[in-house]
Parts: structure tokens; sequence; C-alpha cells
């Protein structure tokens, strides 16, 4: 019997607009191999979001920035413990 392990990261993003929050960003970066990364918007205000879907919009635009350089962090640290490992 082998112990298998996991690593995911869980990312989260809060679009506010005037104290309220409008929209949910979050993401699970899987780091292993057979995984994938997710990604999933939740909408707590329609009437908000549509009156300010611009700013809405760039803030998760900017989310999926942050999950880019969290996935590039996370994958650089597998590909050098599978070259350490070789």
């Amino acid at each position: 019997m082998a112990l298998t392990k996991e690593k995911n990261i869980t990312l989260v993003g809060h679009s506010t607009i005037n104290g309220t929050e409008i929209a949910r960003f979050n993401a699970q970066i899987a780091t292993d191999l057979n995984a994938q990364t997710t990604t999933n918007t939740y909408i707590y205000n329609q009437e908000l979001y549509r009156k300010n879907l611009k700013q809405v919009r760039a803030d998760s635009d900017e989310f999926r920035t942050y999950i880019r350089s969290q996935e590039d962090e996370a994958f650089s640290e597998i590909e050098e413990t599978t070259t350490d490992k070789a």
C-alpha cells in the first residue's frame, strides 16, 4: 500500500461595489498532473451586476490573471520537483 497525496490550491475573489458583494469568483488549481483547474463565478445581485457589468467583468479578468500567475507558480514547483527526482 502506498500513500497518494494531492495538493489543491483554492483561490477566491470578490467583486464589491459600495460595500455590496455583487459577484464571487473561485478557482481550484490542482497540482496533480491528471487534474485540471476549475473556475466558477457566482452572481449574488443580478440588478447590481447588470448596472456594474463593466466593473464586474474587469474584476473577473483581473481574477483570471491572478489564477494564471498562481498556476504558473504551482506548475513550476511541480516541474522542479519532477526534475529533481530524475
